[in-house]
């Protein structure tokens, strides 16, 4: 799922008061992937819910981390520094990272369709 949908569906636990059943339901699952994080700043309680997420998965269940930013930006989109810390704390600890660089498939898809012509991204 993308981040904005997690946050999103933590919201909708947090409105009703089930956000802690939510995320033990999420997390009945061996591996949660989460893309996108970081396309979207969140706000203060959107950061503490997905902290929240974070913490509740450490060492219990694999989590699989999307995102285009490097670690040292992710206080670019997470309202307060110490989230930022405690969260990369908890996915980094036992984490595999792999870095990638370079041209997105989607734009060399788009390339090799329209005969290699410049496009901008």
């Amino acid at each position: 799922m993308t981040a904005a949908d997690l946050v999103e569906t933590l919201y909708r636990g947090l409105a009703d008061n089930t956000v802690g059943k939510v995320i033990e339901g999420l997390l009945r699952h061996d591996l949660v992937l989460v893309d996108e994080i970081g396309f979207a700043p969140l706000d203060d309680t959107g950061a503490q819910l997905l902290f929240r997420f974070v913490a509740a998965a450490y060492e219990r269940r694999s989590l699989g981390i999307a995102s285009h930013h490097s670690f040292e930006d992710w206080g670019r989109f997470l309202p307060e520094h110490t989230t930022a810390v405690s969260m990369l704390d908890r996915l980094l600890h036992h984490a595999t990272t792999v870095v990638t660089n370079g041209q997105s498939y989607r734009m060399r898809e788009a390339r090799q369709r329209r005969g290699g012509e410049h496009l901008t991204q």
